[in-house]
């Protein structure tokens, strides 16, 4: 969605700490997959959004959250100069009051609220994206467009992102038949 937006909606960032743990997690969720098809997206983010990334952190720049190996994401985010730290993370509490003791000016949010935000804010770019997943997951399965959308959304669900499923599920403006 970044990039469709041309970064008008958000601009991501992350250090080389945050990509290892995530594709680490991503790894491990999905050990079939070819080391190819995980170093791609690697390849995507250093293409398309050399600048998004964040060097020069310090975790002294920061309070030590609760805990420890999640002290990088803090002071990555604020090296990084972000509005808006995205985790999935369960004790986004005690990130927000990390990042308020440093005076950080950084609002942290659990992915399914930020991607509601950006499709509140953003409704023409979000359902755009969506339509755009329908008709992979319809490439991917072989099937029509009702169940593709079905696939993505419980895709979504399974994600965590619940809610901004239910948003494209029910809202009007995400309507795709």
């Amino acid at each position: 969605m970044a990039l469709d937006s041309h970064y008008t909606a958000y601009a991501p960032r992350w250090s080389e700490a945050v990509l290892a743990e995530a594709f680490y997690h991503l790894r491990r969720s999905n050990p079939s997959a070819p080391e190819r098809q995980v170093e791609s997206w690697r390849e995507r983010l250093d293409t398309y959004s050399p600048e998004a990334k964040v060097t020069h952190w310090d975790p002294k720049s920061v309070p030590r959250p609760a805990d420890p190996d999640d002290h990088h994401v803090l002071a990555a985010a604020y090296a990084g100069g972000v509005d808006i730290l995205i985790t999935s993370d369960g004790d986004i509490g005690n990130f927000q009051q990390c990042l308020d003791q440093a005076g950080a000016g950084i609002s942290v949010l659990h992915v399914d609220e930020f991607l509601c935000l950006v499709a509140d804010r953003y409704p023409e770019l979000v359902r755009r994206r969506y339509l755009s997943q329908i008709m992979y997951w319809q490439r991917r399965h072989r099937t029509d467009e009702e169940t593709a959308a079905d696939s993505c959304l419980e895709s979504l669900d399974r994600a965590g992102a619940k809610s901004f499923s239910f948003l494209l599920r029910t809202h009007e403006r995400f309507r795709v038949w």
